[in-house]
């Protein structure tokens, strides 16, 4: 059986720190947050998301730090039940796949943007 811990996060907190080990996957069940690397912010996590599973899956450490942008209400399962889960139900690693699809795509438009400003300056 899976063990889910049930969190809650106000505004401002951070939920994942840069740099730290990766024990934990999330579920974003209510609420918004922002990823940040160096302080930059590099995405938004909406909810339903899944987040904090590459450091999770790869063994590395958090490479974002993750700050509630509103109240949050999220679901935290131990990495190790994590990957068993996603074993258990591909489906999961459909919506994992997807969100960072979604993540990877907001990435090269931020790209896309800074490459336009410092092309016209």
């Amino acid at each position: 059986m899976h063990r889910y811990q049930s969190l809650a996060f106000s505004a401002g907190d951070i939920i994942i720190r840069e740099g730290d080990e990766a024990n934990l996957v999330y579920t974003l069940k209510q609420g918004h947050a922002a990823a940040y690397q160096d302080g930059v912010k590099v995405g938004e996590i909406l909810p339903g998301e899944i987040f904090g599973a590459l450091a999770a899956f790869c063994n590395t450490p958090r490479n974002a730090t993750v700050r509630a942008s509103t109240l949050c209400r999220v679901e935290a399962l131990g990495k190790e039940h994590f990957t068993d889960l996603a074993r258990e139900q591909p489906e999961l690693c459909v919506k994992l796949i997807q969100d960072m699809a979604r993540l990877i795509g907001d990435l090269n438009e931020s790209i896309r943007l800074l490459s336009h400003a410092e092309a016209t300056d």
